[in-house]
């Protein structure tokens, strides 16, 4: 089993939760590994129900499978997954550019360019783990920005499986240029900034269909 840190007696299926998920987005815990309860409970100083409740919101979030007799696993992607993944999340922030491209402010728009150069900065510092989660933060302050609760709950489930694909795709792909993430950046502000809902679905649309493409490969190799 991987690393993990004492749990301490404050919200424990949320701080199991927390841990697991981190372990399975930063490649710790790999595809189709065996989550073992009693192994968590025993490392993280909890009792198995935190464990156990924690682990069955993995699984709604995608990120484990439960098999009777068998226990949990990390979940292994497939090709179809990858395109469905991405396709939704696709239609998720073209959601959200509708109803927030009109409201955007001068501060929004200020801390999307202070996420940028943090992305900048991480890729000089050779620091990906850090490139990817201010990524998935810049998408999720948009989509939070809608102020929709239904929608939020929605990308909410669905980027931790993003997270954990990308990781794949980066584990199958050193070479991948991490610059690409800032120029779409900067392409989805442009958009934003002029205000233009067709031109952002138009590259919400292709960046995450030539992601998803390159993400399909990573699993294919990897499962080969």
């Amino acid at each position: 089993m991987t690393d993990f840190l004492q749990i301490h007696p404050v919200s424990l299926r949320d701080q199991v939760v927390e841990q697991v998920r981190e372990a399975i987005i930063e490649g710790r815990l790999k595809p189709g590994d065996h989550i073992v309860k009693e192994d968590l409970t025993d490392i993280m100083g909890v009792s198995r129900t935190p464990v156990r409740e924690a682990l069955l919101l993995l699984e709604q979030e995608g990120l484990v499978i439960s098999y009777p007799n068998r226990g949990f696993f990390v979940r292994i992607f497939s090709v179809e997954d990858v395109t469905h993944i991405f396709s939704m999340r696709t239609m998720l922030e073209n959601f959200a550019g509708e109803l927030i491209i009109d409201q955007l402010t001068d501060d929004d728009f200020a801390n999307m360019d202070r996420s940028i150069e943090e992305q900048r900065r991480a890729i000089k510092e050779g620091n990906f783990q850090t490139l990817r989660r201010i990524d998935m933060a810049f998408h999720r302050t948009l989509v939070e920005r809608s102020q929709h609760p239904f929608l939020i709950r929605t990308w909410a489930a669905l980027v931790a499986q993003i997270a954990a694909i990308l990781y794949l795709r980066a584990e199958a792909d050193p070479d991948y240029d991490e610059y690409n993430v800032i120029r779409d950046h900067l392409r989805i502000v442009d958009a934003y900034k002029s205000r233009s809902i067709e031109q952002l679905r138009d590259i919400n649309t292709e960046i995450n269909e030539r992601v998803a493409v390159v993400c399909r490969e990573s699993v294919a190799k990897l499962s080969v």
